[in-house]
């Protein structure tokens, strides 16, 4: 397997940020709990796509990578969970076999 990032660290979103465009993309999400601040939902912006965290699995991450996700048999995304000046960011990479 082949992990390339340039582990630059990106912003953790919150749901509550989203534009309701945005929001439209995830549409599984029960927005009126989130908007309510009964439930929550974190996202992340790479390449142009925005990503739910909570489809990310960590059993399907590679040792030193949180958690993972695949777009194809051979192919996804990882993600890593960094802190800096204690504001949680995530640091993000793709993988291929």
């Amino acid at each position: 397997m082949k992990i390339t990032t340039n582990h630059n660290r990106r912003e953790i979103i919150d749901g509550f940020e989203l534009t309701a465009s945005e929001r439209e993309q995830f549409d599984y999400l029960d927005w009126a709990r989130l908007d309510e601040g009964r439930d929550s939902a974190s996202f992340f912006r790479y390449r142009g796509e925005l990503y739910d965290l909570g489809n990310f699995m960590r059993n399907s991450a590679p040792e030193g990578w949180d958690a993972g996700v695949a777009d194809s048999a051979f192919s996804g995304i990882v993600v890593k969970l960094a802190n800096e000046d204690g504001e949680d960011m995530i640091i993000v990479g793709t993988y291929y076999y």
